[in-house]
């Protein structure tokens, strides 16, 4: 098995979640969720791979997006979580905390 692999598959299935939440406390442009996410630990957050995730999103109905002048530079691109976003957002959540206390279990804690 290679670990590192696995590891890669894992973060890599986790970023959606991750980027909604993120958007749950409030609307944010792609460099900016980059740079908050890239400091946690784990995450290995990169500009090349939460592009094609908010595209995803946003052609799911699960964002949205505006444009909108910046002072630092070119226009940015603002995303925020719309109401069926929300909707998903809580089940993904509560299916995440299943997995985690099924997982907990099964190590005995």
């Amino acid at each position: 098995m290679n670990l590192q692999n696995w590891e890669t598959q894992l973060r890599k299935g986790l970023l959606e979640i991750v980027i909604l939440n993120f958007l749950r406390k409030g609307r944010s442009h792609g460099y900016e969720m980059v740079r908050v996410l890239k400091g946690i630990e784990g995450l290995e957050m990169r500009e090349g791979n939460i592009y094609p995730i908010l595209s995803r999103l946003q052609s799911d109905g699960l964002v949205s997006s505006t444009t909108e002048s910046s002072q630092d530079g070119p226009p940015r691109k603002y995303f925020e979580l719309t109401a069926k976003g929300n909707s998903a957002l809580a089940e993904m959540n509560a299916h995440w905390d299943k997995i985690v206390l099924s997982i907990e279990r099964v190590r005995g804690k």
